[in-house]
């Protein structure tokens, strides 16, 4: 516990040395700053120690206490007196009371008084130095809140006394907790993060280091920035105080993890500073906890391409309304995207594709992400974006999400007959671009092939592999109708990616070439349109 600092003022010596000698001091956080014979010494004295706590004899020559108390009132507003005096001197004891004087005390003092008005006194004192450093804490917090959801404020309004830039070393440490929760994390666990770091205080370059905290709105997250003046242990310093980040801010269940920024050399580099730590926690693998990565982060894991076979056998799967089939392509899918070697900004990219491609086929069935679940797609990457554990992220959408599509898909239609076709029509309108298999898309109808083949025949009037090629041809003359597009980039569009091939399919269908078509303007009709 950091002391309290003490000046006794008195003219007779003996009695100063009496009262020095019956402070408790091994017993009270107390020590003795100073001493002085008389007024003029003591206010001296006093504006250079600062003293916490100030014990003066009312009743000297020269420059009295009646005088001193009145001077110092002014000067150190926040000076704890306790004022000695005889049992005659009642005017100067109505002016210690009308200089808010705490306490006094009639000489000759006791010990057994004395003891008990510092126990009182050292009290007072602790209550007010936590009252101040709250109220600073939470100036400094409201100061980081500001600079990092908003703008940056102007350089003199920097919550420490030495700026950053060669007078001091400042980081900025953004956090989440490695487990979600129901509720956001970074306001509870605010107050126990803020309490481990006055606690271990002194044990770091003096007590002389500064901090500020706050949470980030309904993110989650916890933001902490640390300075320490400038000498050469203080980046070592702030790693230590870093790691002590990892404790403090624990909860039932789990903690934190924290990625840090670069050093800051100005003001205005907060937003700067939180993009570095938000990326560089992050970086992390899936699966670590309570890990500090600092900037630059680590190298990340592999980067694994998005699993886009998967991802269109789960889309196949919902659009038949099979709930087994669904969450057994789900579980296939979902395993790739949080395997351990990925990181958490990985996965929570990956799993956002993913509900971008959920919202597409809602809407492709008539519907969509917020008409079906009640979660808009804003709402819900906003939710992806708080979340860096695998588990949290597999139940937000294997069991909020894909039962509400399954849902809404199986309201669609029948998954046999004129009806499964018309759903796979859809989804050749939705997916002409990509790889479509007769016997892939038949199998997640539990169909037989061959009967599918007939069945889309009867419906269509054309085999499948003519309707889909028809279709991709006429994608690609409306495609040929807008000058930005280059011939190739239109093959690709359509589900080409063999240029060649696409223009000998185009020829064949169109009778024209791509360049006399393209000539033409699309004047000459394509004979597959009037047969349909």
């Amino acid at each position: 516990m950091e002391k309290l600092k003490v000046l006794v003022v008195d003219d007779e010596k003996w009695i100063r040395r009496g009262l020095i000698q019956s402070i408790p001091w091994e017993e009270l956080p107390l020590e003795l700053a100073g001493e002085a014979g008389d007024g003029e010494d003591g206010y001296q004295l006093a504006l250079e120690l600062r003293p916490d706590l100030l014990f003066l004899d009312m009743r000297m020559p020269g420059l009295d206490g009646k005088e001193l108390i009145g001077m110092l009132s002014r000067e150190l507003p926040e000076l704890l007196t306790i004022v000695i005096s005889g049992y005659t001197d009642f005017e100067y004891t109505k002016e210690a009371i009308r200089h808010k004087a705490y306490e006094y005390l009639l000489k000759p003092v006791r010990k057994e008084e004395l003891a008990s008005v510092l126990e009182k006194a050292v009290a007072e004192l602790q209550r007010r130095r936590a009252g101040a450093q709250a109220t600073e804490r939470g100036g400094r917090g409201a100061w980081l809140q500001r600079a990092l959801s908003q703008q940056e404020e102007p350089p003199g309004s920097f919550p420490f006394a030495a700026l950053p830039g060669g007078t001091g070393e400042c980081r900025l440490y953004v956090g989440l907790p490695d487990c979600y929760g129901a509720q956001p994390a970074g306001a509870a666990l605010l107050p126990q993060l803020e309490a481990k770091l006055e606690k271990e205080r002194a044990f770091h370059l003096g007590g002389n280091w500064s901090f500020a905290a706050c949470a980030l709105g309904d993110s989650g997250e916890i933001a902490v920035l640390l300075h320490a003046p400038a000498q050469a242990s203080a980046p070592q310093e702030l790693e230590r105080l870093a790691a002590l980040l990892l404790g403090g801010a624990s909860q039932q269940g789990g903690g934190c993890s924290f990625g840090c920024s670069a050093p800051l050399r100005e003001p205005g580099e907060m937003r700067r500073a939180y993009r570095q730590a938000r990326t560089a926690l992050l970086a992390r693998r899936i699966g670590q906890e309570r890990v500090l990565v600092q900037h630059p982060a680590a190298t990340a894991g592999a980067a694994a391409p998005y699993p886009q076979e998967q991802e269109r056998a789960l889309l196949l799967a919902l659009q038949t309304g099979n709930r087994e089939a669904a969450l057994s392509a789900f579980e296939r899918l979902y395993s790739e995207l949080s395997a351990p070697q990925m990181t958490v900004e990985s996965l929570q990219r990956s799993a956002a594709l993913l509900v971008h491609a959920l919202d597409k086929l809602l809407i492709a069935v008539g519907s969509g992400l917020e008409q079906a679940s009640g979660q808009s797609l804003l709402h819900v990457t906003e939710q992806l974006s708080c979340r860096c554990d695998a588990e949290s992220i597999r139940i937000l959408l294997a069991e909020q999400l894909l039962p509400a599509v399954l849902e809404a898909c199986t309201r669609s239609g029948s998954r046999q007959g004129d009806q499964a076709m018309s759903d796979v029509l859809r989804l050749i309108e939705a997916h002409y671009d990509q790889a479509l298999s007769l016997p892939e898309i038949a199998g997640s109808f539990y169909m037989n092939p061959d009967y599918f083949s007939r069945l889309f025949k009867r419906k269509t009037g054309k085999t499948f592999v003519d309707y889909l090629t028809d279709y991709r041809i006429r994608k690609s003359q409306e495609l040929m109708q807008r000058s930005g597009y280059k011939n190739y980039e239109i093959a690709k569009l359509v589900g080409y990616d063999d240029y060649r091939y696409f223009s000998q399919i185009f020829k064949k269908k169109t009778g024209q070439t791509i360049g006399e078509y393209r000539k033409n303007t699309g004047n000459l009709t394509y004979k597959g349109e009037s047969e349909r």
